[in-house]
């Protein structure tokens, strides 16, 4: 009898023992999570021997208050833009870590992705435009103090990154210049000069050479190097005028009605980084010279970008009862004849609308003389704009519209929101209404908070309008995990909407129990919190 009552005993210990390390088992141990939010938020392991690490080991520091202490090493100065210590190579390690994770938000990031692009045409572009700009938009987002996630796509100027060349590497590899394209031409001279070529304001497109026709400035670089801070861009360079072959001649105040041939080429069109030159030149989807006209020629290409980078929409993203009433049936453009195609184009075509005014164009061309004291002058591409000097057409025309191109860009944001399945049907004014626009939707704040959640977790969460009844089985087979991420994610975004905070964001990924799991799930336990 006392053998059985032993035998139970133990048992029951072996029980309570098995619970206790599995209960332990779904939480990291301190040095464990100290060490997962380290590599995640510098790209890095942990050295040994580091200083926080020892201090965790010993019980005397709480590694999620470490974790959250270190992600606050990478705050920008709002002054001057610059890491409060850019010597501190944590700090460092977290700016550029981030920078490269936003930057992969976007499908196109170098001048090679701009259409039609080429280095005999446009050989500047990337001494003067920074392609990685959307990325670095969202990093200053993230790091500067007193900034908010709306900035993105609300802020009425662009955003320049602030770099510092490695100093051993420029000297391993002789370098003597700094201009931007030095990875691709070398170490230059000439072209570390910067100097561009435009026409003078007499002679045609033939003949233009460095001694007849020409005109040259110096136009500001962009900075080579690691990422050191982000500030607001401040640049300017007002050019004297464009090439604007084949719609006709490029002499300022010529044939070409209603175009701004002499423009600052770092200005915006608002919208945060929506209107910036290099966002538009990356996505835009149309050759240089292309101007706009409301049916097959809009900027749709730059539209599905920002649906799909800031909303994480799929396309299609509207039903095909939201789209009947656009349908023809006989017009020349085949999209506008079907509801299929009509669901992706009645979102895409009004919204880029509000882009209507822009069109890619270059700096000149010019036959340089051997031995002249401008060899080495370059060409760009840039954004040039038409005056919207003639009132909007009404609705979204079936036809190509004359002059669209100079038209008030009015426009309209028109989907499905897949976090209230509602119907969102409202006009907007220009890229900046447009921006205004998406910053006031649980939509954008909710691809946020699903783009953090990944980077940490690796945990995909799909966002589609559940409403939707072509989703009707697939609600009724979500696991309860699926249901409860979702719901984590709309709780995150719901407090980045209101505090703006993307770093408030990532503290509380870090906080949840999803991110103490080894697995990042919890067998049995609540989720989200």
């Amino acid at each position: 009898m006392l053998k059985a009552s032993r035998v139970v005993k133990l048992s029951v210990f072996f029980i309570v023992f098995n619970s206790f390390v599995h209960i332990q088992a779904q939480t990291l141990s301190e040095p464990a999570l100290f060490n997962r939010c380290y590599s995640q938020l510098t790209g890095r392991p942990v050295p040994r021997n580091h200083a926080v690490m020892v201090q965790i080991v010993a019980g005397k520091v709480n590694a999620l208050s470490a974790c959250d202490s270190l992600l606050e090493k990478a705050a920008l100065n709002p002054s001057s833009g610059l890491l409060n210590s850019f010597t501190d190579l944590e700090a460092n390690w977290i700016l550029n870590n981030f920078y490269a994770f936003h930057r992969s938000w976007f499908p196109s990031n170098t001048v090679e992705q701009i259409q039609n692009y080429n280095d005999e045409t446009g050989l500047g572009t990337r001494d003067i435009y920074d392609t990685t700009e959307p990325g670095l938009a969202l990093t200053r987002a993230l790091f500067m103090t007193g900034a908010k996630y709306s900035d993105v796509v609300t802020l009425p100027s662009g955003v320049h990154a602030v770099r510092q060349d490695n100093t051993f590497i420029r000297q391993l590899l002789s370098w003597s210049v700094s201009f931007p394209g030095r990875s691709v031409r070398g170490n230059n001279i000439n072209l570390d000069r910067n100097e561009f070529n435009f026409r003078a304001a007499s002679g045609g497109f033939n003949g233009n050479s460095d001694t007849t026709n020409s005109l040259f400035m110096i136009l500001p670089k962009i900075e080579t190097g690691e990422l050191i801070g982000i500030r607001s861009t401040t640049e300017s360079a007002v050019i004297p005028n464009v090439n604007m072959s084949p719609l006709g001649d490029s002499t300022p105040g010529s044939s070409v009605p209603g175009l701004n041939f002499s423009f600052d080429i770092y200005k915006t069109m608002g919208g945060g980084v929506l209107g910036t030159p290099s966002y538009v030149l990356l996505n835009f989807g149309h050759e240089l010279g292309l101007k706009m006209n409301g049916q097959v020629k809009v900027p749709r290409r730059w539209a599905l970008t920002t649906m799909e980078t800031f909303m994480c929409a799929t396309m299609p993203a509207l039903r095909e009862s939201d789209v009947k009433s656009f349908l023809v049936g006989n017009s020349s453009a085949p999209f506008r004849n079907s509801t299929s195609c009509l669901q992706c184009h009645s979102s895409l075509d009004p919204m880029a609308y509000t882009a209507r005014n822009i069109i890619l164009n270059s700096t000149d061309f010019a036959e340089i003389s051997a031995g002249s004291a401008h060899l080495g002058a370059k060409n760009a591409f840039v954004m040039s704009t038409f005056r919207p000097e003639l009132p909007s057409v009404t609705g979204w025309p079936s036809e190509p519209v004359e002059n669209f191109h100079r038209q008030t860009p009015s426009g309209r944001l028109y989907f499905r929101s897949f976090s209230q399945g509602e119907l969102v049907n409202k006009p907007v004014d220009g890229i900046a209404g447009l921006g205004l626009a998406l910053s006031q939707l649980d939509d954008y704040y909710q691809c946020a908070a699903k783009r953090y959640f990944e980077f940490f977790t690796g945990i995909k969460v799909p966002l589609y309008d559940r409403s939707n009844p072509i989703y009707a089985e697939m609600n009724k087979s979500l696991s309860a995990n699926s249901i409860a991420d979702r719901k984590f994610i709309e709780n995150l975004a719901a407090d980045l909407r209101q505090s703006q905070s993307v770093k408030g964001l990532i503290k509380a990924i870090m906080a949840s129990d999803y991110y103490k799991s080894p697995t990042f799930r919890l067998e049995g336990g609540s989720l989200g919190k």
